[in-house]
């Protein structure tokens, strides 16, 4: 086959897991992390954007089948793709943290319970949660997460209204509740005439919960991923959400058949845990992604080995390959050129793809190689196809084509990444550009027009996003900007 040929049947893959799920288990690494919370060791998984969190939670997704074997049934509590379950909140949000841990409970119990119908559990505890829920109007038309958070949310609006009930109001002498309203459930532990009135508290409902699937010998796993999208437009939102979050996530703990799984971006944990928060010391099944060069070599080839026709084409044998590490770079360097600037003292090209796609934080993320690959691929046909072509030998791309296709992947990390998500920022990163990739909290005063204390503020800002790499010590730091090739930076 000729190259042009094999190119244009060869695929990277996808950059976001959530667009290739079908594909994903085909060339999915099995790593540490991925063991550990299949196997129940971990809870909580942090790890930078793009760094494979989706990618595990699709894949754990997929092996349904065999976790219902070990009487593990999975359950979303987001929607994978698309609209997230939490938009409609953004325009009228829970005003405390404490409405959000409310809901948080709510919003699983109604998960619990439709997932504890629909495997048909059939015990007395089951009954009286199904029945309590039924009693309160919480039982919703649709089964779709966002008509079961609505239903939730509902429930608490209407909680806080009856709270602040002005005197002279028709209430149930019994129960305490206004007359007409469905109420049979509590965020506190009622009194004596609301337990006489039929009201049960929200832990009461999880006990029952946790019963049913013991008696049924089955654990529930409630998967939570996409938290730095469902609440992304509002910060102070997102820190309520995800600290009530992590609030349920204790209290849960003692009902051994019900288990949170978070999948969170660690910079949004720091930024929710940075003025204090008690109950992080006691989130303690966690792991952090981290990606080594030898698995970023490792995720490569297998994207590669999932290509028929680069295998036949150069006839590889696959499980040679994937059993040695060794064999995987001689294979890499059969593929792309052996540096990407020339020179002695310049980087191999593995080397080349991990420092430029890194950001501040150090972290080369799987996504940015994917998207530098698939680029760099689509730029090598462009050049054959103009008659540029300057690969050698059986490499498949050139170090032109890597060079353009670095350009690409700045200008899209910077503008839908960086700037999407932080906006406040983008006049402070605009008024960068054309200056000096290196700068001093002095210099970045100079050209932001700020006073020292306001520029050290921001470049730590732009450190913590990953645009600045901060050098020097820390009574002189020095700023290094990242993705200066897309801000023409010297």
């Amino acid at each position: 086959m000729e190259r042009i040929d094999i190119l244009k049947q060869l695929s990277f893959g996808e950059r976001i897991a959530e667009e290739e799920r079908d594909q994903l288990r085909k060339y999915f690494m099995s790593t540490d992390p991925y063991y550990r919370v299949l196997n129940g060791e971990v809870d909580v998984i942090y790890g930078p954007k793009g760094s494979g969190k989706s990618a595990i939670y699709s894949i754990i997704e997929s092996e349904s089948e065999d976790l219902a074997k070990r009487n593990i049934k999975i359950l979303s509590a987001e929607n994978p793709r698309g609209s997230t379950a939490f938009s409609g909140l953004s325009t009228d949000p829970p005003t405390s943290e404490i409405d959000f841990v409310n809901l948080w409970k709510l919003y699983f119990i109604l998960l619990l319970n439709k997932t504890i119908q629909e495997l048909k559990i059939k015990t007395k505890d089951s009954d009286e949660i199904n029945e309590t829920l039924q009693k309160s109007n919480l039982i919703p038309a649709s089964t779709g997460l966002k008509s079961i958070l609505s239903a939730a949310y509902n429930y608490i609006k209407q909680l806080s209204k009856i709270e602040s009930i002005q005197p002279g109001v028709d209430l149930n002498e019994l129960s305490g509740v206004p007359n007409g309203i469905s109420f049979k459930i509590s965020f506190r532990e009622p009194n004596l005439n609301e337990v006489n009135g039929g009201i049960i508290s929200i832990e009461k409902l999880f006990e029952l919960a946790d019963s049913a699937l013991k008696e049924s010998s089955i654990s529930l796993w409630i998967l939570i991923d996409r938290l730095d999208v469902a609440f992304s437009d509002n910060l102070d939102l997102e820190t309520n959400a995800l600290r009530a979050l992590f609030k349920v996530y204790n209290d849960l703990k003692p009902f051994s058949r019900i288990i949170l799984k978070v999948f969170l971006r660690n910079d949004i944990w720091k930024r929710i845990t940075k003025s204090g928060f008690r109950e992080a010391s006691h989130v303690t099944k966690t792991i952090t992604i981290d990606w080594s060069k030898e698995s970023i070599l490792n995720l490569i080839i297998l994207r590669i080995l999932n290509n028929e026709a680069v295998i036949k084409a150069l006839k590889i044998d696959r499980n040679f390959v994937v059993k040695d590490i060794g064999e995987q770079e001689k294979l890499f360097y059969r593929l792309f050129p052996d540096q990407v600037d020339q020179g002695a003292k310049k980087p191999k090209t593995l080397d080349w793809i991990i420092t430029r796609v890194k950001d501040g934080q150090g972290v080369s993320a799987p996504r940015e190689v994917i998207h530098l690959l698939n680029e760099a691929k689509t730029e090598q046909i462009r050049k054959i196809e103009l008659g540029e072509n300057e690969a050698a030998g059986d490499a498949l791309i050139g170090r032109a084509a890597m060079k353009a296709a670095l350009d690409k992947v700045s200008k899209v990390r910077l503008e839908q990444t960086i700037y999407a998500e932080f906006p406040s920022l983008i006049q402070f990163i605009e008024e960068l550009k054309t200056e000096k990739a290196e700068q001093t909290t002095s210099t970045l005063a100079r050209i932001w027009g700020k006073d020292i204390n306001e520029a050290r503020e921001i470049a730590r800002e732009l450190h913590s996003i990953g645009l600045f790499e901060e050098r020097g010590t820390k009574q002189e730091p020095r700023y290094w900007t990242l993705l200066c090739t897309e801000m023409s930076l010297t």
